[in-house]
């Protein structure tokens, strides 16, 4: 329903905002923007361990605050 989609669009957007904003923006970058790692340690002049680094420790604490079942819905085809 409309209801429950935007109740989930408040989520994700209150955990995206917990974050810190390194990684925030390579959470953005990938999944908003469509970039590769390599394309986001390029942009941010980084290494690509570091983005690397940085999108497991978002994508835990985003699954930490959004929940398994949300995790497992984001990635079904």
């Amino acid at each position: 329903t409309s209801a429950a989609a935007a109740d989930r669009d408040a989520q994700v957007r209150e955990a995206m905002r917990a974050l810190g904003e390194d990684q925030r923006d390579v959470v953005r970058m990938a999944f908003f923007v469509g970039m590769t790692q390599v394309e986001i340690a390029e942009a941010l002049d980084v290494p690509l361990g570091t983005v690397k680094s940085r999108m497991r420790l978002a994508l835990g604490r985003l699954r930490s605050a959004l929940g398994d079942e949300f995790a497992e819905e984001l990635f079904d085809d």
